[in-house]
């Protein structure tokens, strides 16, 4: 958004609380504006300033000015050296259609000036047609040069393109070979630049030939190297923190919405203000928790406690204890909430009625006594329901349902 100001003086037209005003006079604090736009005696109004400005329906009706041109000098300064000197020869020929020179002044003729073309005399559309045939562009090119020399001189000539980052300047192809070579040290110690700009040249004159492709200069070549490593911790951080950066998924995290029981299950490992004292050194080691969460009933299906460190092998002790759960007394297994018992579909999906058992009801069952029998699915249409084992799901006291 463009912002300007303006000066509050009298005769100012504003737009305030629906109707049009002018400022009529001004007297500290308090502003009398005169009503505009209306059939017979004008009305007055005295308002506070703080409340004209801070009033939602306040507009100052005069047009925002034009945005004012950049100076030649922050033009010219921004100018590498290349196009530096697209602009002087373009300079050049401007002030040669102009004036029969190419520096502008007989007194600096250059060898062969005037050309027959550009000499004294010589009618404008006939230089402009000269040039165009010279340079290869459209006559209505050369017009638009001269137009805007004679209006803002050489910073006239300049492109204006929009600001190209390090990376957009350099050559594609070399680029794209910082990119081959930094994914293949994932795994690697951390490397140093100048072998990395080293292997990079050394592979480009392997591929393309010797002096193909451009090679960047050592300071440019880091920028590109920190511009195109950019959260990678390549060349900075821990190594860790780069191979763990690598095997991330590519597309953004989302949320999970569990839909039944058993739909997702979440798994973290924290370290617990919990002490344990290891029985061979009796030295006291700090302890990790790690929890096995279904996410859609909010219940804890396996947990293991670590001492030091969670290894994989306790990680999959947790997952081997979410899908068979432990066994509890000769009452009955312990509670357990977790993937859903069976799985009704439609039974319009399949020719014949379709059953389920999961593994749930597996490990519901008592040793020995095997899985249970599947029930069939009469359901009209395709939904997952948790049926609760006969004693795995009822909680202690209570009564079982008819």
């Amino acid at each position: 958004m463009n912002e300007w100001t303006t000066s509050l003086r009298t005769g100012l037209p504003i737009a305030y609380d629906g109707e049009q005003f002018t400022v009529a006079e001004i007297e500290g604090r308090r502003i009398l504006l005169q009503q505009t736009g209306v059939v017979g005696a004008p009305k007055l109004r005295q308002v506070d300033i703080s409340a004209l400005l801070a009033h939602p329906s306040t507009e100052i009706l005069v047009p925002a000015p034009a945005a004012e041109a950049a100076t030649a000098a922050a033009v010219l300064g921004g100018l590498t050296d290349d196009e530096d000197e697209e602009l002087t020869q373009k300079v050049r020929h401007v002030q040669e259609v102009l004036t029969g020179y190419r520096l502008g002044d007989a007194v600096l003729a250059l060898d062969g000036e005037p050309r027959e073309d550009y000499a004294p005399g010589t009618p404008m559309l006939h230089r402009y047609a000269a040039k165009a045939a010279e340079l290869g562009v459209g006559e209505s090119t050369i017009r638009r040069w001269i137009a805007a020399f004679r209006t803002a001189g050489p910073a006239g000539l300049v492109y204006d393109r929009p600001a190209r980052s390090v990376v957009e300047r350099a050559d594609a192809r070399w680029v794209e070979m910082v990119r081959s070579v930094l994914d293949k040290r994932v795994k690697a110690s951390r490397p140093v630049r100048d072998l990395i700009l080293a292997e990079i040249a050394e592979r480009l004159v392997k591929e393309y030939g010797k002096g193909t492709v451009p090679l960047p200069g050592r300071t440019t070549g880091y920028e590109l190297l920190k511009q195109l490593s950019k959260g990678t911790n390549a060349f900075e951080g821990s190594t860790k923190g780069k191979r763990s950066i690598a095997n991330a998924p590519q597309g953004p995290y989302g949320r999970l919405r569990a839909t039944r029981p058993g739909e997702y299950v979440v798994l973290d490992t924290t370290p617990l203000d919990v002490f344990a004292m290891e029985p061979v050194t009796c030295r006291w080691v700090r302890c990790e928790l790690t929890v096995a969460m279904d996410l859609c009933s909010r219940c804890i299906v396996g947990l293991r406690l670590t001492p030091v460190s969670t290894k994989s092998v306790d990680v999959a002790g947790v997952l081997f204890e979410t899908v068979r759960p432990r066994e509890g007394s000769k009452a009955g297994p312990l509670p357990y909430c977790g993937v859903p018992s069976s799985r009704a579909c439609a039974t319009t999906a399949t020719p014949s009625t379709t059953t389920a058992t999961s593994p749930a009801r597996i490990a519901g069952s008592t040793p020995g006594s095997g899985p249970s029998p599947s029930t069939p699915a009469t359901s009209p249409r395709c939904t997952s329901r948790t049926r609760r084992a006969e004693s795995g799901m009822r909680s202690p006291g209570s009564t079982p349902r008819p």
